[in-house]
């Protein structure tokens, strides 16, 4: 058997041209196409950290802003109860000064008044006008949480069926001189239980005070209310 060395030249310069070809055709377009998926990949894990560390800080600074609004919102409600007792003391100041004016009057009325026994009579009323008004401004409570207090104690006086009829006549609603705080919302929500806690407006001609109101009636607690029901008796 003999070996042919020319055969095995041949099927050698074949294969070797095979793969010049292989690699020129095949090897490297696929190499690059390779290359390219890799950095494709490489950019969207680029981007998607990038956007990763966007939103972080996104939602650092919304936590950021949403901490400045509450303190802003605490800063408003103390300022608000502050005004609000202010305006409780000079209320308080103003009307005992006209009761003074009043019962002051009243004295030197009598004094020049012929018929001493009718300028006496008025002098007493005016006397008792003013009590009334100390009474009145001295059973006002003393903050928001005092208010609901008694807002409750008006609720629990109600009879059942016209407490029944101002909770469910739809629409229902707390109306307040001022924001109230957490305490005075625990103080309500407590007298509606088991109701839900309704939504609270704000109406400063209240001045200061709480009611609950509905389609269907109210429950008025308020220092508006308590001078215009003081107004009506001196009027009477």
């Amino acid at each position: 058997m003999t070996f042919d060395w020319v055969t095995l030249g041949l099927q050698l310069a074949n294969v070797l041209i095979l793969l010049a070809i292989l690699r020129h055709y095949l090897f490297r377009p696929v190499a690059g196409m390779i290359a390219a998926r890799q950095a494709a990949v490489q950019a969207a894990l680029a981007q998607a950290e990038a956007a990763k560390t966007e939103a972080a800080a996104a939602a650092t600074k919304a936590e950021a802003e949403a901490a400045a609004t509450a303190a802003a919102r605490h800063e408003l409600l103390m300022k608000a109860q502050a005004e609000a007792e202010a305006a409780k003391a000079d209320l308080l100041a103003a009307a005992q000064a006209e009761a003074a004016r009043i019962v002051a009057e009243g004295r030197a009325q009598t004094a020049t008044d012929a018929k001493a026994e009718a300028a006496l009579t008025l002098a007493r009323a005016r006397d008792l006008a003013e009590t009334i008004a100390r009474r009145a401004l001295a059973d006002m409570p003393a903050d928001s949480a005092g208010w609901a207090a008694r807002l409750a104690a008006a609720l629990s006086a109600l009879p059942e069926r016209d407490r029944a009829a101002i909770l469910s006549g739809g629409n229902l609603r707390l109306v307040a001189a001022a924001p109230l705080p957490a305490a005075a919302l625990a103080e309500v929500a407590r007298a509606l239980a088991p109701l839900p806690q309704p939504p609270v407006e704000t109406d400063p001609a209240l001045i200061a005070g709480l009611e609950v109101q509905s389609d269907s009636g109210r429950l008025r607690n308020s220092l508006a209310h308590d001078l215009d029901r003081l107004a009506e008796a001196l009027n009477g």
